[in-house]
């Protein structure tokens, strides 16, 4: 009968060292480089190392109060160029008067450059408000006390739109739709006010009222235009306020006499 015996190959001891050798060594060099890199993260988070210094602000602004926006932004800066919060920023400085959009990046080595999309109002809305060409509202401190001259006379010029609702869309599209039908019949249009009732009255230059109430506005619009220059032109001065809600006619109220004269269109 034969008999095999397996012969144990021994262990080299030599290479066992080297690998555990070379697992220590690599761990070594993992730790110190995590230290070195952690070292120069604290060094470039240090505020007082790398401070932001000043302010850039860039694009078409003009109303904007460019004081008070650095104040704004310098306040959020105090934790130095790399540990800037730009979402933070950008959002406060969108929140501030006149400012539609903000863009907010850094300078480096000491600055932060905000560049500025203003609103751009295309009407009035109740006392203190604005609406944007985007169909925004916004709210602009002291609108009603502008120390602006040059501000305050292009305002007056935009239409004035009134509501007790917050229906600044409709009513601006309302605007759009009526203006073209009186500019047709040289109606001096100035504004639209709606009351608590959605009852719909058109403001005209000097103060003259036109009723057309809650429902045929458009219809009741174009015969006001169609009466405006042989009844209400030769005497508007005198003009208080036109009914347009009859059926067929027109009531026109007169500031001189107190009292209200009927007609047909």
């Amino acid at each position: 009968m034969n008999s095999f015996h397996a012969v144990a190959t021994p262990v080299d001891d030599n290479r066992l060292f080297n690998l555990v050798g070379s697992l220590l060594g690599g761990a070594v060099i993992l730790g110190l480089a995590m230290l070195v890199a952690q070292i120069a993260l604290d060094h470039f988070r240090d505020p007082a190392r790398f401070p932001i210094h000043s302010v850039v602000v860039e694009g078409d602004y003009r109303h904007s109060d460019q004081n008070l926006l650095k104040e704004q932004v310098l306040s959020e800066a105090t934790r130095g160029f790399f540990n800037l919060d730009i979402a933070g920023i950008q959002q406060k400085v969108q929140k501030l008067p006149w400012v539609d959009k903000a863009y907010v990046r850094r300078i480096w080595p000491e600055s932060i450059s905000v560049t500025l999309e203003e609103h751009y109002p295309v009407a009035r809305w109740n006392k203190d408000g604005l609406i944007s060409g985007n169909y925004e509202l916004f709210n602009p401190p002291g609108l009603e006390n502008l120390s602006d001259p040059v501000l305050a006379e292009k305002l007056a010029q935009l239409p004035a739109l009134s509501s007790p609702y917050r229906r600044h869309v409709a009513m601006f599209k309302l605007f759009n739709e009526i203006k073209p039908i009186l500019d047709s019949g040289k109606v001096p249009l100035a504004g639209i006010i709606e009351d608590e009732r959605r009852s719909v009255s058109l403001q005209l230059q000097g103060g003259l009222q036109v009723i057309v109430g809650h429902r045929d506005l458009l219809e009741r619009t174009r015969r006001f235009a169609r009466i405006f220059e042989t009844h209400v032109a030769p005497v508007y001065d005198d003009v208080l306020r036109v009914d347009m809600r009859h059926t067929n006619g027109f009531a026109m109220a007169h500031k001189s006499t107190a009292t209200t004269a009927s007609g047909a269109d």
